[in-house]
């Protein structure tokens, strides 16, 4: 049976009284906000794995999109306008920041963040977070509403493991795996390695090394970027220490299966073969469960394209004067760019 995931993102501001036109001469193009509220304060984590508090752009005038990388089209065509206007902001563009924050956390994470907003040129500041709890208290006090099933598939599968593998000069390999749920909102991968290690007893130096990351869009390992040890530890977080002179074709594959089977193939096409007595949980072809403990229809989430999600049409994307409050609405994604960025210069001059 085909599987849908709905992210639709509503946002009850349209309530009687709330909305208005403004008490001063300008006439804004957006929805305005009659009485502007305080727009809720965050600290999250930007594709770059840098905190980045909300509270800090006062004196800003800052547009606010909820959106995830993988939807097809409307977060999409949001991402496409607010690049647009940023680059045709003119002399405004020094008092104008854009943020988008995910409602996908398990596929965006800073990681993938990163590559993604290179791959496209879009160099604004995107976040997530390492907990989708942290996510969840943005959506609460901001009135966006992401549906329950949408967020439990960004919650780390119980007994998920975040591998970390030695290979030295003798080709000889070290495996351990440590469960994800033992790691803290705070830790680095340069705490993953530390905690694995200690775990197992792991306790070697690593001088003389190369630092190797799973790639789960290659299948491949890959040489880690400088700086990848001080960001934070995420669910897909693999590594593995090469020592010189070592055949790194001998690594193993960087996942798991909850320490409970193996993984047969690759990319899309990979599935753990679970030990007698596990089976693979319902959507889930990478963890291997007790049988009798996976309920449902199962589906294979591979066959699925990423893109089968859907977002609401009403999606608000929120503009903030420069005291941070909430004064424009613009919805949907049919806007008009010119006077979009019509709104953000009056606001950037007042």
């Amino acid at each position: 049976m085909r599987r849908k995931i709905f992210a639709i993102v509503l946002v009850s501001i349209m309530l009687s009284g709330c909305l208005g036109q403004n008490d001063n001469d300008i006439e804004f193009n957006g929805i305005e906000y009659r009485e502007p509220p305080d727009a809720p304060d965050f600290t999250l984590l930007d594709q770059n794995g840098q905190e980045f508090t909300l509270s800090d752009l006062e004196g800003k005038v800052v547009v606010v999109a909820f959106v995830y990388t993988s939807c097809p089209d409307i977060c999409l065509a949001i991402s496409a306008n607010m690049a647009w206007a940023k680059a045709n902001l003119g002399d405004a563009s020094d008092d104008v920041v854009f943020v988008s924050v995910t409602i996908d956390p398990a596929r965006d994470t800073v990681q993938h963040l990163s590559q993604w907003t290179e791959s496209r040129g879009y160099n604004w500041t995107h976040l997530t977070a390492e907990r989708p709890s942290v996510l969840l208290d943005v959506y609460s006090s901001w009135n966006v509403i992401v549906d329950d099933e949408h967020i439990a598939a960004s919650v780390p599968p119980e007994g998920a493991i975040n591998r970390v593998v030695f290979l030295n000069s003798s080709n000889d390999t070290i495996v351990v795996d440590y469960l994800n749920s033992n790691l803290q909102v705070s830790d680095t991968v340069t705490d993953l390695d530390n905690k694995a290690r200690n775990s197992a007893e792991v306790n070697f130096s690593t001088e003389g090394w190369t630092l190797m990351n799973w790639n789960h869009t290659s299948w491949t390992w890959q040489q880690s970027d400088e700086g990848y040890l001080d960001q934070f530890a995420t669910q897909d977080d693999h590594l593995a220490w090469v020592a010189s002179g070592a055949n790194t074709s001998l690594l193993p594959v960087g996942v798991d299966c909850n320490g409970k089977g193996w993984v047969m193939g690759e990319g899309s096409s990979a599935h753990c073969m679970c030990d007698e007595g596990y089976e693979r949980p319902n959507g889930d072809y990478l963890s291997c469960v007790l049988e009798g403990s996976a309920d449902g229809e199962e589906t294979n989430p591979h066959e699925e394209s990423l893109g089968d999600y859907e977002i609401g049409h009403s999606t608000v994307t929120f503009v903030l004067d420069k005291q941070l409050r909430k004064r424009l609405a613009w919805t949907g994604t049919a806007w008009e760019l010119d006077l979009f960025v019509e709104d953000l210069q009056n606001l950037a001059n007042e």
